[in-house]
């Protein structure tokens, strides 16, 4: 596991620290999740980063999507949450990063996908976030924004958790929209429903 220092949000990552032992407690084989991760838009060998991605639960969802050929590089601010997805050891092709999503080692127009996987809510710089997204991403490159939940059962979650993560709420449509498009991004496809949020975006500019 690399560091990467960065903005690092140390009450959240105090949060994520302290939840991680139990994070995959009913989620390990979650059809829900699983069915998620089937419906992306992955082929073999696309390099793919994964913000936030917490015990790796997920990143092993991926791998499969991108084998053969394809790489991970996942990232989390919980060193906690990485020690648990290092010791899923889904070999060299994913590597795991303590990096905020604002800050990842990676070179410009590089990755294929940026899969933020019940993740998008918890970054708090997304402003900084999508324009690093978009840095790494090649022309052309897809930012996939997925939840198994729609919006407003997942922002009623979060406000019902309170805390670190009281306020992490995914914005309306018009709010989305306005976040991508200053980003560089095309939105091509948003789905919101009780089981299902999918952010559909295209790379269309460098910024």
């Amino acid at each position: 596991m690399a560091d990467h220092g960065g903005p690092l949000n140390r009450g959240k990552q105090r949060f994520f620290d302290n939840t991680a032992a139990g994070w995959d407690n009913g989620r390990g084989d979650d059809p829900a999740i699983v069915e998620l991760v089937a419906e992306l838009p992955l082929r073999h060998g696309y390099l793919v980063v994964e913000p936030g991605c917490g015990t790796g639960l997920v990143s092993k969802l991926l791998l499969e999507r991108i084998r053969p050929g394809g790489r991970l590089l996942a990232l989390d601010i919980s060193p906690a949450m990485l020690e648990l997805a290092g010791a899923r050891r889904l070999g060299t092709a994913a590597e795991f990063h303590l990096a905020d999503a604002s800050s990842i080692p990676l070179g410009t127009a590089a990755a294929d996908v940026v899969a933020c996987i019940r993740v998008f809510p918890h970054i708090d710089d997304r402003r900084g976030a999508l324009a690093e997204f978009n840095r790494v991403l090649k022309e052309g490159g897809m930012l996939l924004i997925a939840h198994p939940a729609g919006r407003e059962k997942l922002n009623a979650y979060h406000s019902g958790v309170g805390g670190e993560v009281g306020e992490d709420m995914l914005p309306a449509e018009p709010g989305m929209r306005a976040l991508l498009s200053r980003a560089g991004f095309e939105l091509l496809e948003l789905v919101d429903h009780d089981t299902r949020y999918l952010v559909t975006a295209s790379k269309c500019r460098d910024i």
